[in-house]
């Protein structure tokens, strides 16, 4: 998946969250604390959203960060093309790249903030949970 299509899904998934919630561009730009011509770009995918916009984003919404990437428009094309990519590897081997690729502009903090959340969930799977067949004995 290429950064431009990448941004073209987030950006219609933003604006359909916001549409379905009968949100204007410019109470959203409020809300988030940026300009509305600023978040229209986001929208169309000509700039992309940083970590902590998306974290804003999800809380405004009250939905989580990954509906972005993954409902709405374009979600299953996405998906399939990211099958395809990744061939006969196994589908652990293809969440892992797809998780990867969406995370290849990130800066060092929003890196390190989204490896503090998945040790933080996987710490709290491990001792509230029942094992998964992913789940490795650490």
């Amino acid at each position: 998946m290429t950064k431009e299509r990448l941004k073209k899904a987030i950006g219609g998934n933003i604006r359909s969250a916001r549409l379905s919630r009968g949100m204007s561009i410019d109470e959203l730009a409020e809300l988030l604390q940026l300009t509305s011509g600023f978040v229209g770009l986001i929208e169309r995918g000509s700039r992309g959203a940083t970590v902590y916009t998306l974290y804003k984003l999800a809380d405004i919404m009250e939905t989580s960060i990954d509906s972005f990437f993954y409902s709405g428009a374009g979600s299953a094309s996405e998906s399939k093309f990211a099958e395809e990519k990744v061939g006969k590897k196994n589908k652990g081997n293809a969440k892992k790249e797809k998780i990867s690729s969406l995370m290849v502009d990130f800066s060092d903090s929003e890196l390190d903030f989204i490896i503090s959340v998945v040790k933080n969930l996987r710490n709290l799977n491990h001792t509230t949970g029942p094992k998964g067949p992913d789940d490795d004995e650490e």
